[in-house]
C-alpha cells in the first residue's frame, strides 16, 4: 500500500488561522518562542505574531514566562475528552450557568476532569468590567482549579494517589510528597464543606468556588464554579458564592434526573 501525497495548501485556506496553526507547531517542536521569531518564521510584523500569540494564550495553548518568551502552554497536549456525552451536558448547564452568573453578579463555569486535568465546557461572563476572564475552552490542573478539587474529593484518597503517583510525568501536573500532602488536606475540607476554594491558585487576582455535579446515579460527572475577584472573595463567599453555587447544582441534578446523557 503506496502512502497518499502530503496535501497542498488549498486555495481557500484562511491566512490567519494557518498562521495561528503554524505557531502551534512551533511551540510544540522547539518548546519556547519569541515574538522576533515568530515574526520571521511567518514572515509576518513583530506586532502581528504578537497578537496571534496573545491569541494563544487566551486559549490557553500558549503562557508565557517572566523573559517574555512564549512556551507551550495546557492545551497543547492536552488529548481529546472522548466523553461522548459532553455536548449534551453543557447544553443542560448552559441556562443555569446564566441564571447563576445573572444572580451572583459574578462568572460562573462548567467543566469536566479529564484524567489531571479539567476541561472547561462554558462559561458565562459577569456583567460587569471587573468580571473574571472566559474560561470557555481552556484547560487547567485539576488539583487546582475549584472544580478539579470538587471532582478529585469524589475519589478515595487510594485513587488520588494513584493518580497523581501511578502513571507517567507530565509537568504541569507533577507533586512532590509536601504538595500531595497539601492536596490530601484540601480534598477532606472538599468533603466536609461540600465545596472546594481556589484562591489565587490558577490565576492571579482570582478566586472561586466549586462543587461536584452527579447524574442519577450519584456519579460525579462535572463541576460548578462561580469565580471573582480576590478582593471581593472574603465579604462574598460564604453569604452569597457558596449558597448560590450550591442552590445551581441542586437545579442542575434535577434535570439530569430526568435525562440520559449522550443518547
Amino acid at each position: 500500500m503506496r502512502n497518499p501525497p502530503l496535501p497542498e495548501r488549498p486555495e481557500g485556506a484562511v491566512g490567519s488561522l494557518d498562521r495561528g496553526l503554524r505557531l502551534l507547531q512551533l511551540l510544540r517542536d522547539y518548546g519556547n518562542l519569541r515574538v522576533m521569531d515568530a515574526a520571521a518564521h511567518l514572515g509576518i510584523s513583530r506586532s502581528s505574531a504578537h497578537r496571534l500569540l496573545q491569541t494563544l494564550v487566551f486559549r490557553g495553548y500558549a503562557v508565557q514566562d517572566d523573559n517574555h518568551t512564549y512556551l507551550p502552554g495546557p492545551s497543547l497536549d492536552a488529548g481529546p475528552a472522548r466523553l461522548a456525552w459532553t455536548k449534551d451536558f453543557r447544553a443542560l448547564c448552559q441556562p443555569h450557568l446564566q441564571v447563576l452568573a445573572r444572580r451572583s453578579g459574578e462568572s460562573a463555569n462548567m467543566m469536566v476532569r479529564v484524567g489531571k486535568s479539567v476541561r472547561f465546557l462554558g462559561t458565562v461572563r459577569a456583567r460587569s468590567i471587573d468580571a473574571t476572564n472566559d474560561r470557555d475552552g481552556i484547560v487547567m490542573p485539576a488539583h487546582r482549579a475549584s472544580g478539579g478539587k470538587a471532582l478529585l474529593a469524589e475519589l478515595p484518597e487510594g485513587e488520588v494517589r494513584a493518580l497523581y503517583f501511578g502513571g507517567a510525568v507530565d509537568g504541569a501536573h507533577v507533586l512532590d510528597e509536601t504538595e500531595f500532602a497539601k492536596l490530601t488536606g484540601d480534598l477532606e475540607a472538599v468533603r466536609r464543606r461540600g465545596f472546594a476554594v481556589n484562591f489565587e491558585e490558577t490565576e492571579s487576582g482570582v478566586a472561586a468556588v466549586g462543587a461536584a455535579i452527579h447524574d442519577r446515579m450519584g456519579e460525579a460527572i462535572g463541576a460548578l464554579s462561580l469565580s471573582t475577584r480576590t478582593e471581593r472573595f472574603a465579604a462574598l463567599a460564604d453569604k452569597t458564592l457558596v449558597p448560590l453555587l450550591l442552590d445551581a447544582r441542586a437545579q442542575i441534578e434535577k434535570d439530569l434526573q430526568h435525562v440520559t446523557l449522550g443518547t
